[in-house]
């Protein structure tokens, strides 16, 4: 592959790789109704989908959540998403314990398909899949110790700065609570994997629809890219990490102090003192962008956004979600040039 893996390991909850269900799927949707019905927990999952199955008209993709105004780490599956589950062919999501409302309710023999390892509690059937050892990738990707960085990056020692910036960054970040973030759809790399497994499969349930299907994902996945790597150098807090698996080893440089990385991550309220922390590196200028998610706001990202405003630091947000009528590949575009923006 042409990018880079972003590890996903130290989840020590995740069974592992791009998953799929157990032998006993429908491998023959023609025999209900001639349409292969794809249920999408987001429209993210839908939209790259959508894209696999092109212009096939025997494929019907269904996203549970389109909309900005739901949270999909807070959702809970109502009885027509249950409904919509029993009557999919096949059902794809996240993973990663990002939309276990979606992966825990998939009955056995539907095929399921996710981006990133399913959470432990996710206990749907996989059959005889072998997903490979705890904490070992399913597609003998060597990823090293836990928690290691699984690009082979050289960040030197901890806190050490890896792009030799002539500031001190000493508890900073560097993206090591980030790691093991469940935004993979942010994951270029990880959305072609995705894209080719679906690709496969569909094949496989109709073989009109060709099998080299997910081009389309991977030429767009690779436009984004080379943009991401054109991006200018630039320091950048996070006060939510959906944007870091695809800035992660772009010149962009992540330099959220280590305290409040690490609550933000873990989804709990930063302390007082790491709120502090990352407001003295704003107003030190330290900073050149601080990235927010507008779809979930806090008083902790609040207070950083205000500091950026006060030293015109820019603001750039990425939602959780894409906006209505916004494609997967226009939501990240918007994002990249908003960056861009931010950066001349």
């Amino acid at each position: 592959m042409k990018k880079k893996l972003a590890s996903l390991l130290g989840i020590a909850t995740l069974t592992m790789g791009v998953t799929a269900c157990a032998d006993g799927g429908s491998k023959d949707p023609a025999a209900d109704n001639g349409t292969i019905k794809i249920v999408a927990s987001t429209s993210i999952w839908g939209d790259i989908a959508k894209t696999v199955a092109g212009d096939s008209d025997k494929v019907k993709v269904v996203s549970i959540l389109s909309s900005t105004d739901d949270d999909p780490h807070e959702y809970e599956a109502t009885a027509k998403d249950l409904a919509e589950l029993d009557d999919a062919d096949i059902v794809v999501g996240n993973g990663g314990g990002y939309d276990n409302w979606l992966t825990d309710h998939v009955k056995d023999g539907t095929e399921l398909i996710t981006a990133a390892p399913l959470a432990e509690a996710h206990h749907h059937h996989h059959g005889d899949h072998d997903h490979g050892a705890e904490g070992e990738d399913a597609h003998g990707h060597d990823h090293g110790a836990e928690g290691e960085d699984a690009h082979d990056h050289d960040h030197g020692a901890e806190g050490e700065d890896a792009h030799a910036h002539g500031h001190d960054h000493s508890g900073h970040n560097h993206g090591a609570a980030f790691v093991n973030d469940p935004h993979v759809w942010m994951d270029l790399e990880k959305v072609d994997e995705f894209a080719e497994h679906l690709a496969k499969k569909l094949h496989e349930m109709d073989n009109s629809i060709p099998e080299d299907s997910a081009k389309p994902v991977e030429q767009k996945t690779d436009e984004l890219e080379k943009r991401v790597q054109k991006l200018k150098q630039a320091d950048y807090i996070l006060t939510e990490p959906v944007a870091y698996h695809l800035i992660a080893h772009s010149a962009f440089h992540d330099v959220t102090p280590s305290g409040f990385a690490k609550s933000i991550a873990s989804e709990s309220e930063p302390s007082a003192a790491d709120i502090a922390a990352a407001q003295k590196v704003i107003k030190d200028g330290g900073v050149n962008v601080v990235i927010t998610n507008q779809q979930s706001q806090s008083p902790a990202s609040q207070e950083l956004i205000s500091a950026a405003k006060e030293k015109n630091v820019s603001v750039v947000n990425i939602n959780e979600t894409p906006e209505p009528n916004q494609s997967y590949f226009d939501y990240v575009d918007a994002f990249l040039s908003s960056l861009e923006d931010a950066t001349k």
